[in-house]
């Protein structure tokens, strides 16, 4: 049996312990050091879809000014994030908030959780020239400070200064390299690698451009890179976040409507699973969503396989079930097969459950089942 297997990154490949420390350190450079983070503030922001740091940060740091400005207003307050900073620790004189609430506001296509929040008005207390600064431009390393601030503790000061050739703001190791751990084994890795398997990696992690472009790579973070390196699986077909990005630039689209759940991301990672491919199979599902047609490219795949998907929440689930409808609808024998991981989660397990995905609590239960 032939079988197309997806692989998200974190909490499947890794553990991502890098992206948490990462995100309490960028906010420990902006509020009191001594505040903890709550895990129940982080988990509440995924539930909602809210899962990159670039806007959990912003929306975290608004809500402990927004706590603070409500209780004790301070005029004059500069509208660069890092001098407001500053004052607001120098000047509060209130009690910082127990808890970093984000109160509901509607998630608009085309536009980036934060910049939704601005767009609704949320954390009034913050005068709006430094709201706006906070909570837009969250992916722009020249323009978001807390985006910045993040990419230091991902990579490195070394990584960054390399990948945005911009001079560091301050030494720091990679919390990525220190903190994510590998979730399976070398069993595991090689039956994942077994005869008639055929694997990608899909993620929301950045990353550098499809591995056929060369040239330079400039503010094309490595960080899906680093994580297939620690599970020893760098030689996979990778279809993640810069991947999108590299083809979205190239069409004036905006990256964030191809990826997952987006039926465009599974797609195009199932073709680079076969193919090996990865800028041919991001043209090929391009041209499938200008036209509603699988192209010739798509005549590499096998009449028939299976379409696995391994993965730790619902998004990636969606989109590549959607992608096997599609390619059912192009004359595919495909039979979809979805594994939740959850690692002992009981919210993870839940949302599983709800949507009738079988789940495991280990790779060792999981690959057992796949392999069947």
């Amino acid at each position: 049996m032939n079988r197309i297997i997806l692989l998200d990154i974190d909490g499947v490949l890794v553990q991502p312990g890098g992206y948490r420390a990462a995100l309490r350190a960028t906010l420990q450079r902006f509020i009191d050091p001594a505040f903890e983070i709550t895990e129940d503030d982080l988990s509440d922001l995924e539930m909602r879809g809210i899962t990159s740091e670039w806007d959990m940060a912003p929306l975290l740091l608004a809500s402990y000014w927004d706590f603070i400005l409500a209780r004790q207003p301070m005029p004059n307050l500069p509208s660069n994030v890092s001098h407001a900073a500053r004052e607001i620790q120098s000047r509060r004189r209130v009690d910082v908030p127990k808890r970093l609430p984000i109160p509901a506001f509607p998630l608009t296509a085309g536009q980036y959780p934060a910049e939704s929040a601005f767009r609704a008005g949320l954390f009034p207390s913050i005068p709006d020239e430094l709201r706006k600064n906070l909570l837009t431009e969250t992916r722009s390393i020249h323009k978001s400070e807390t985006m910045r601030t993040f990419q230091h503790f991902t990579l490195g000061s070394r990584h960054f200064e390399e990948t945005y050739r911009l001079p560091a703001e301050f030494e720091t190791e990679s919390l990525l390299l220190k903190y994510d751990r590998a979730n399976m084994d070398d069993t595991i890795r090689a039956a994942l690698q077994g005869a008639g398997n055929h694997l990608a990696a899909f993620t929301a992690r950045p990353s550098r451009p499809p591995r056929e472009v060369s040239g330079s790579a400039l503010g094309y973070a490595p960080e899906a890179e680093l994580a297939l390196e620690l599970v020893g699986l760098q030689n996979i077909p990778l279809l993640a976040f810069g991947k999108l990005e590299y083809l979205a630039a190239r069409h004036q689209l905006d990256a964030e409507v191809l990826l997952k759940p987006s039926s465009f991301h599974a797609l195009a990672a199932a073709l680079a699973a076969w193919t090996g491919e990865e800028l041919a199979a991001l043209r090929a599902a391009y041209d499938w969503r200008n036209s509603g047609a699988l192209n010739g490219r798509f005549s590499a795949l096998p009449a028939s396989f299976e379409l696995i998907v391994a993965e730790d929440t619902l998004s990636g689930i969606r989109s590549a079930q959607a992608a096997g409808e599609i390619l059912r609808a192009g004359g595919f024998h495909v039979t979809f097969r979805p594994f939740g991981l959850t690692c002992g989660s009981a919210a993870k397990a839940g949302a599983f459950d709800r949507a009738g995905v079988p789940r495991y609590a280990d790779w060792q239960s999981l690959v057992e089942a796949m392999m069947r």
